[in-house]
């Protein structure tokens, strides 16, 4: 914490998660909420499952169990009433655009062997199997999911799932809020496209912009100022290393001075919630790093 202070770091932001965890130790906990909150900073919370994946906002329901897990992880934290709590729409408008440009390349077919292996030293493992699994459900339901013709959408035809998924999440935040008197604002993290779109309609208070400049409205979102905070690239702290050999890095944000209050908060809240803990994979732990 002494480390990170020195970095000039004003405040911290966590993610709440599934109790099903896409990395283990990714859930902010409520013991190190108090370390955080302690040590002088603020917390911001961020929910993402899987908000990278197209399917996550075609899914029915998923803005309500996503809405109501925030709540229940927002409860167990302490965190205020009137902070905030963003939710990821992490190049889902990309990842459109990616499986049309795949549909083309491919001829509407699978992924040749030859053409895999070159995407795998592109892009990764991990964002190659992303890719894959969402060109394989594009080429069978394209049409039924996005209308129009197969490999002729663009990043505009998620932009009614992404509709539905937070209008869920405002139904059940305003049910919570008038039931508790306890009220969270929504905020957003994505692209300018996004973030555009869900401010204009009303959806979200707070729009984060994510980094990735190749997303669809990048450069005139961030040009309107609109944004509270816009996220930089990945810093990687040379010398500092996990537990488990990884460098320790994460990602620096620029806040607009037009908005210095992004619902961010630095006192916790003696709810009396119980915490649900996430799920320890193959006895997998949380990490700890050595400065």
């Amino acid at each position: 914490m002494a480390a990170i202070r020195d970095l000039g770091v004003d405040t911290i932001i966590r993610y709440y998660d599934n109790v099903a965890e896409t990395l283990p130790c990714k859930t902010l906990v409520p013991e190190e909420t108090h370390v955080i909150l302690q040590a002088g900073f603020s917390l911001l919370a961020v929910f993402q499952h899987n908000n990278d994946n197209p399917m996550t906002f075609v899914t029915p329901g998923r803005g309500t169990l996503d809405a109501q897990r925030a709540i229940e992880l927002a409860l167990a934290n302490g965190q205020p009433s009137g902070s905030a709590i963003y939710f990821g729409v992490d190049g889902v408008d990309g990842a459109i655009q990616s499986a049309n440009y795949e549909y083309a390349k491919s001829a509407g077919g699978e992924i040749s062997p030859s053409r895999q292996a070159t995407l795998k030293a592109s892009m990764g493992a991990g964002s190659f199997r992303k890719h894959q699994e969402f060109y394989d459900i594009y080429r069978e339901e394209a049409v039924d999911l996005f209308g129009g013709t197969a490999g002729k959408h663009g990043p505009h035809d998620i932009l009614p799932y992404i509709d539905t998924y937070f209008r869920d999440i405002q139904t059940i935040f305003t049910n919570f809020g008038n039931q508790t008197g306890i009220r969270y604002k929504i905020g957003g993290y994505g692209g300018g496209l996004v973030c555009e779109h869900l401010l204009s309609s009303g959806m979200v208070e707070y729009c984060w912009l994510s980094q990735s400049k190749g997303l669809a409205g990048y450069q005139s979102f961030e040009a309107s100022q609109k944004w509270v905070m816009r996220q930089e690239l990945t810093t990687i702290c040379n010398g500092w290393k996990f537990g488990t050999g990884g460098d320790f890095q994460f990602d620096f944000n620029t806040v607009n001075p037009r908005t210095p209050d992004f619902g961010q908060w630095n006192t916790q809240v003696d709810y009396a919630v119980p915490f649900s803990r996430p799920l320890k994979r193959d006895g997998v732990g949380c990490y700890a790093w050595r400065d």
